[in-house]
């Protein structure tokens, strides 16, 4: 039995593998493809001291570094969680494996259009991430699809670089914060569509315009989807792990749920609404070392 099972191969999954094993916990981390989503993004410029990079790139340097610490790097996918006498039960498509504890970072996704182009498009114009790919749009003509709040400060954080912004929403009002909202509706180079939906990308090697079912069509150099996000909670939620009220896992500040031996960290958890790497990165460490903790009670 393993001390420490992490489910997921992303920047929390990866960070909490890096600190378990400095921790001298016996460790495994099992994952569908190291990375995660942080595969996709195209550039990242808010890692600190890596400006620029891909994120693909970022994630080998996450993944060799976890490899120097002898950390098996594991390519399945979970099935399923049992609890067990003295920790947990991972099922797995290729192998089933028991812990003491098991710290669950299987992320979120992205909510997406389901249109004609949007997965053909995806990196290469279409984007779910303002923060991550949004500065690559200087200078250029980008639409936000949303109404709520991630939407409106996609929007937001959008003007500081294109140089023109429309937000696309299919209500005839925006749901956003009210300070948001204004912000938006009041600045200059940005264009909110009411009552219309996206529902097809257009272009060659890159997305080049999209088409509305009001019969409209807009060359664009970028789209931002904002319509939420899907966290991958199914399996820790038949475990009994405790979500809140937007299917987050709910954690404490040792990123531990209410399951006993059970900790959580990453773009999942409620611990904060920054769904970046490096807030990632961190609550997995966190959660190392509240596995680590855990462990020492245990054993005393």
């Amino acid at each position: 039995m393993k001390d420490v099972i992490i489910l997921g191969g992303g920047a929390a999954g990866l960070g909490a593998a890096l600190y378990s094993a400095r921790f001298s916990l016996d460790t495994i981390c099992i994952a569908k493809e190291m990375g995660g989503t942080g595969n996709i993004a195209h550039k990242v410029d808010n890692w600190i001291g890596e400006p620029g990079i891909s994120g693909m790139d970022l994630m080998d340097k996450f993944a060799k570094h976890v490899k120097d610490y002898k950390v098996p790097l594991i390519t399945d996918i979970v099935k399923e969680i049992k609890k067990v006498d003295g920790g947990f039960e991972v099922v797995c498509e290729k192998e089933t494996y028991q812990g003491k504890t098991v710290i669950f970072a299987l992320g979120m996704k992205h909510r997406e259009l389901g249109i004609p182009g949007e997965k053909e498009f995806s990196g290469k114009g279409v984007h779910y991430c303002y923060t991550c790919d949004g500065p690559l749009y200087k200078d250029s003509t980008i639409a936000v699809v949303g109404g709520s709040d991630s939407a409106a400060l996609g929007a937001i954080f959008m003007k500081d670089y294109a140089k023109k912004v429309y937000v696309i929403y299919r209500g005839d009002k925006l749901r956003a914060e009210p300070i948001s909202a204004k912000q938006v509706y009041d600045d200059e180079k940005t264009e909110v569509i009411h009552n219309a939906n996206v529902v097809e990308v257009v272009g060659d090697k890159m997305m080049t315009k999209v088409k509305l079912d009001t019969g409209k069509e807009l060359d664009l150099d970028g789209l931002f989807i904002e319509i939420g996000h899907i966290p991958l909670n199914e399996i820790a939620e038949k475990v009994g792990v405790k979500l809140d009220g937007r299917g987050f896992i709910d954690v404490n500040k040792e990123q531990a749920t209410n399951v006993e031996g059970f900790f959580a960290a990453g773009d999942i958890t409620n611990s904060t609404s920054l769904k970046q790497f490096i807030t990632s990165a961190a609550e997995g460490s966190i959660a190392a070392q509240g596995a680590y903790h855990y462990l020492t009670r245990l054993k005393k």
